[in-house]
């Protein structure tokens, strides 16, 4: 495996942040934020759709559209005021969320008639940068390995803690999607249950790797870009017009099974499809973007894979989730996945 350095800051709040690199980080820190008080989200039990439902409160106070100098995700040190990273560099960085949605506690919250426990588990935040205007497409290879790293270790600390039984990387791109801060980020939720759509696909894997089964068709008609180890294609069965799943050829649980080719190859698709969706559009594209893999490290059946949704039915034309989706749960679809796929092939292997 490529090597990264990895630093532990300990914050005037005693949780940590994780500078991720491939150079190590020895900076002096800057003036920290102030305190923030730990949030106490709960769980609200649905028994119409059975589903949790978290509630986090505090979430309204949390930082919305700033001007670019006062971005809190750009180094603090630069600026003339504290920001989430108190240092003037980083490549990069990985801190829990101010504002979560899963925080474990003891404070739960009891309503008469209503199923509820805390909402715990874990909530973080990953800088992809230290440039405010970074995006994955514009970034160098080796940072998009290094995600890939940093991924991969936070997967296997956090799995291994008990309050945490899944861990979603995943990435929400452009204001269409809800994006409040610019600066180029992920996330990643720690659910103290294996969330409905993950249940229902580890039930699948169970009883067919239904993507190794269509394969064959992936790679002659639905693919918009591919190499010896990863594909990435329209699935035949897509929900969301230009929607894209990047898939390894050969299963594994998650990324942290990958080698370095593997990762390479995986980091060079990632940002392939990403510039194109940007070429297709000519602007940087919306999509909501996650990793799909495994409740536990070792697993021999589910099939790693990451999903985008960019929310458009047409181009520039966006994707409204209503009366069929949002009431039934049933997409109706405009476009044909194998056109798309001829569409978003042309962009993607510019």
């Amino acid at each position: 495996m490529n090597k990264f350095h990895k630093r532990i800051f300990k914050r005037n709040d005693n949780r940590e942040l994780f500078i991720y690199g491939r150079t190590e980080h020895t900076e002096e820190s800057a003036q920290e934020l102030d305190v923030t008080p730990p949030s106490s989200p709960h769980l609200r039990w649905n028994p119409s759709r059975h589903e949790w439902v978290t509630y986090s409160p505090g979430r309204e106070n949390r930082t919305s559209f700033p001007p670019k100098k006062y971005c809190p995700f750009c180094p603090g040190s630069n600026l003339n005021f504290p920001t989430e990273i108190p240092f003037s560099g980083f490549e990069i960085a990985v801190f829990p969320n101010r504002w979560s949605s899963f925080n474990t506690h003891n404070n739960n919250i009891e309503i008469s008639g209503i199923k509820t426990k805390p909402s715990n588990g874990h909530s973080e935040i990953i800088v992809y940068s230290d440039v405010h205007d970074d995006t994955i497409a514009e970034m160098p290879l080796d940072r998009i390995q290094l995600l890939v790293e940093t991924w991969n270790d936070r997967y296997i600390e956090l799995l291994s803690r008990d309050d945490v039984a899944y861990v979603l990387p995943f990435e929400n791109r452009g204001e269409e999607c809800g994006v409040t801060l610019h600066h180029p980020h992920g996330q990643v939720y720690c659910y103290p249950f294996i969330p409905p759509v993950i249940e229902k696909e580890v039930a699948a894997f169970h009883k067919e790797n239904f993507i190794l089964s269509m394969m064959e068709s992936l790679e002659q008609k639905y693919f918009v870009y591919q190499d010896d180890d990863i594909i990435a294609a329209v699935p035949p069965f897509a929900r969301y017009a230009y929607e894209v799943w990047i898939m390894p050829k050969k299963r594994v649980a998650g990324p942290w099974q990958f080698n370095d080719q593997q990762i390479k190859s995986f980091s060079t698709c990632f940002q392939k499809v990403v510039k194109g969706y940007d070429s297709f559009l000519n602007k940087k594209c919306p999509y909501i973007m996650g990793l799909h893999a495994a409740p536990k490290l070792e697993d021999k059946s589910f099939h790693f894979h990451i999903e985008f949704y960019p929310p458009l039915r047409s181009e520039d034309k966006p994707k409204i989730l209503a009366g069929s989706e949002s009431m039934a749960g049933v997409f109706i679809m405009d476009v044909l996945p194998e056109e798309t796929a001829i569409m978003l092939r042309e962009h993607i292997n510019k």
